[in-house]
């Protein structure tokens, strides 16, 4: 195992499936997370260069539930918008004392800081739309727990393909498994990383899409994208590309139905959202769960 986790490519088969069974071991019975004290003399960085609220939260709160110290940042209120880059601020957390940084960041820097601070521990937590590995984990593992393999499933991926570091990571970890179908939709114009895919098929249809389906992961389309970019009617869209519950009606009887989050009821329906299809609370429950897993892993190593 490498001393950090870059991407979901730096991890095996048996790697990925270890990290599950291993976040299994931090969760009760009940649902709710061990906590731990098995690393009072470490410090956690949580350096995050764009909004987030269930990644960073999950990442201080499984930190904590380890012992650590954590260190908040926010990179409005920081000397990044002075001027100062990334590397200069990473390398002063380091002389502070800070032994992990959980970085999330819109441009591809992660792997020139791995390289820059050999003595530094980085955790990738959304790197452009490039990667999200712990959200291909925390994704693998809700499947697992649902389906218990994912071994001979039909697998659909539908929404704002082209932007998503979910689709690229979760690809690069399904690419280790025996399942039986991946089928990506989505706009043509949300599509076109996606229409002749090295892994899978593209299907423009939903409805066709989603038939026999096992698995249906919805990714977040954003408002700004229409009116900016895209110049595409939003009812035109959910007319088409909304997941509802008729649509869900098609795939196979226990279809789960997951999102990264956050939801905002242009992708899937507030019905589906509710429905007992749904696994989306699952996923944010398992993102405490694999985040510890990882930080204990990687503090460890």
């Amino acid at each position: 195992m490498n001393k950090s986790l870059l991407s979901i490519n730096d991890l095996s088969k048996q790697e990925i499936l270890d990290l599950i069974e291993f976040a299994r071991n931090f969760k009760n019975d009940d649902g709710s997370f061990k906590k731990e004290t098995l690393f009072p003399d470490k410090t956690v960085a949580n350096v995050f260069c764009e909004p987030s609220t269930r990644t960073k939260s999950s990442f201080e709160i499984a930190a904590k539930n380890l012992g650590c110290s954590v260190v908040g940042f926010d990179a409005s209120s920081s000397s990044i918008e002075k001027g100062e880059s990334i590397y200069e601020t990473v390398d002063a957390l380091g002389l502070m004392g800070v032994d992990l940084c959980v970085l999330r960041h819109p441009d591809s820097v992660i792997r020139e800081l791995d390289e820059y601070m050999p003595e530094m521990v980085f955790i990738n937590g959304g790197e452009g739309s490039i990667s999200h590995p712990t959200q291909a984990l925390i994704d693998l593992m809700t499947i697992i727990d649902s389906k218990g393999s994912i071994d001979d499933l039909n697998i659909v991926i539908v929404g704002d393909l082209d932007h998503s570091r979910v689709t690229s990571s979760f690809v690069e970890g399904i690419s280790n498994f025996s399942f039986n179908s991946l089928t990506f939709c989505g706009h043509p114009s949300m599509s076109s990383k996606y229409l002749d895919p090295a892994l899978g098929r593209y299907e423009p249809d939903l409805d066709l899409a989603v038939q026999d389906a096992d698995v249906i992961i919805t990714l977040r389309i954003q408002h700004e994208r229409f009116e900016e970019e895209l110049n595409l009617d939003l009812d035109d869209y959910k007319h088409a590309y909304e997941l509802t519950s008729e649509r869900v009606q098609q795939a196979r009887g226990d279809v789960i139905v997951m999102h990264p989050g956050p939801v905002n009821y242009i992708e899937i329906s507030e019905s589906v959202y509710q429905s007992d299809n749904s696994v989306i609370r699952n996923q944010v429950a398992n993102g405490v769960a694999i985040r510890m897993a990882v930080l204990a892993r990687y503090l460890s190593s």
